[in-house]
């Protein structure tokens, strides 16, 4: 009786979910609809930065544009100019529009050059200008 119980369910829902003939190329229970639209967003922009020295601890700050299509920032420092190190890895924070972001750490004795890399989440990269931090001036 178990078996033919199922069978006779197994049947009914077949009856009832029965593919119109306009829809036979669909999967069941699937409704036609539009594909979804895709926004294409303007990459993240860096907008401004700057960087002083308070109470012994370099700080950057910096400002994006764009801000929810920036993915990462990496923090660069050099001593030459010329070869620029990573100091720190900062996440986005996809906030729309506008955000500010903020660097510190311990200052040295010697003039030390930021800069920040942004890093798209379509993965192009934009460097900053460089920031200057000297100690003893």
């Amino acid at each position: 009786m178990i078996k033919f119980t199922a069978f006779v369910v197994i049947v009914a829902l077949r009856i009832m979910y029965q593919p119109s003939p306009a829809q036979k190329d669909i999967a069941p229970f699937a409704s036609p609809s539009p594909l979804p639209t895709t926004t294409i967003s303007a990459p993240a922009k860096l907008i401004s930065i700057d960087g002083s020295i308070k109470n012994n601890k370099v700080i950057l700050n910096w400002e994006v544009g764009d801000n929810e299509t920036a993915d990462q920032f990496e923090v660069e420092k050099s001593t030459d100019g010329k070869n620029y190190i990573m100091a720190a890895l900062v996440f986005g924070t996809d906030k729309s529009e506008t955000d500010k972001y903020q660097f510190y750490e311990k200052a040295g004795s010697q003039r030390v050059l930021y800069r920040i890399k942004l890093i798209n989440k379509d993965r192009k990269t934009e460097y900053s200008t460089v920031v200057e931090i000297n100690p003893n001036v």
